[in-house]
């Protein structure tokens, strides 16, 4: 395996672990606490961040989109 390889799969195995994680969190903050604590708290914070992040890292993955170009360049071309 290349070291391209090995980054996208890297990738996607973090993408499928912070999804599949959140989701779980997702349905246990639906079914499962019905009191409150400091960690239900941190969880209701971070699973809707976890699930659009760990979908974007999935999706970098399968495109194999790890350019090294700076992002100034980035955006002044309008490539992203």
């Amino acid at each position: 395996m290349n070291k391209q390889m090995m980054k996208e799969a890297s990738t996607m195995f973090g993408g499928l672990m912070l999804l599949g994680v959140s989701v779980i969190s997702y349905g246990a903050l639906a079914f499962a606490f019905r009191d409150f604590s400091l960690i239900l708290l941190a969880q209701f914070i971070l699973t809707p961040i976890g699930i659009p992040l760990g979908w974007y890292l999935l999706q970098k993955a399968a495109r194999g989109d790890f350019k090294k170009k700076p992002m100034a360049v980035i955006i002044n071309r309008g490539e992203g």
